[in-house]
């Protein structure tokens, strides 16, 4: 898969291409619909498959003042693109001077000129050009006036649920690991480097491996089910995100990911590695003495355990 950061990276103009548009956040599965008919379409016309995308978030642009947290870096979106077998991912850089463009004008600069597409094809909330003026009304009428193919694929559900970005935060959000399963299409996970930790666990007879992680979302405080991947190999494993209540006063404290890998002992500190949540287990507690906290983390393995199988 090329990688063009902005259109004016492209080496040359497309003579003939299969165009999708938007932020793709987690490409979730209502995502991966679109880019399956992206990918049958450009096979069927023997065209180039072309997914426009922007970075940083619009959101993060346009709205400074309001949280905004993406589900997966943008690394883990050109992974999963170039696996899915897209041809050319057109990363354009976000600024307010980009979201001022009038729709016509992003329309016929952006992607009629550079791309040459025969179809477009987005999702059903795609919206495009100042103040999200260019509805699908007003791309409906650009491609009829440009003799260019329009498809707009309709959202997707799981447990009543329209899938989107937001639902899919808001299950991990909620500790509702197993729907954001089923909306991404595959396990939320959190990627980052081991470091020192306290130790701690060690003594106890549970030695963790503690996550520094760039990561922008955290799923709900407590116990998970989880898979952790280290040096490219799956371990079953048992992850706490929270602050230690048993041991620190989580006044003074961060938020952290430990997780305990069955089965694994290895020097591992500078590493990276990937915890994929499966299932949460219980709420973080604060135990009244270490035997007790121990006997429980026995508890949370055996549970554990009994989920893989």
């Amino acid at each position: 898969m090329q990688i063009a950061h902005g259109i004016s990276r492209l080496q040359a103009q497309l003579s003939r291409s299969v165009v999708t548009i938007g932020n793709f956040d987690g490409l979730h599965l209502g995502h991966r619909e679109i880019i399956s008919r992206l990918l049958k379409t450009a096979r069927d016309l023997k065209a180039q498959s072309v997914v426009v995308t922007f970075y940083p978030h619009p959101k993060k642009i346009l709205h400074p003042e309001k949280e905004h947290f993406q589900i997966f870096d943008q690394e883990d979106q050109e992974r999963e693109l170039q696996k899915l077998g897209v041809d050319l991912l057109i990363v354009e850089p976000f600024s307010r001077d980009l979201s001022q463009l009038k729709p016509e004008q992003y329309f016929v600069d952006y992607i009629l000129k550079p791309l040459s597409p025969e179809v477009l094809i987005v999702g059903y909330d795609f919206a495009f050009g100042a103040n999200r003026t260019g509805t699908l009304g007003v791309l409906e009428s650009l491609t009829q006036k440009h003799g260019i193919g329009l498809e707009v694929v309709q959202p997707i559900k799981k447990e009543g649920l329209v899938i989107s970005s937001t639902e899919i935060r808001k299950a991990i959000g909620e500790g509702r690991v197993e729907l954001a399963f089923q909306m991404l299409g595959r396990s939320f996970y959190l990627k980052g480097l081991v470091e020192k930790g306290d130790q701690r666990g060690r003594t106890l007879g549970f030695p963790t491996a503690n996550l520094a992680t760039k990561a922008e979302i955290f799923p709900k405080v407590g116990i998970y089910a989880t898979k952790t991947i280290v040096r490219g190999k799956a371990y079953l494993s048992v992850t706490n995100v929270g602050w230690n209540p048993t041991f620190v006063d989580i006044k003074n404290k961060t938020l952290k990911v430990e997780s305990y890998i069955l089965d694994f002992n290895e020097d591992i500190y500078g590493e990276e590695i990937e915890i994929h949540f499966l299932k949460y287990l219980r709420s973080e507690e604060k135990f009244s003495s270490v035997e007790k906290l121990v006997a429980q983390m026995k508890v949370d393995v055996q549970n554990a355990l009994e989920f893989f199988k």
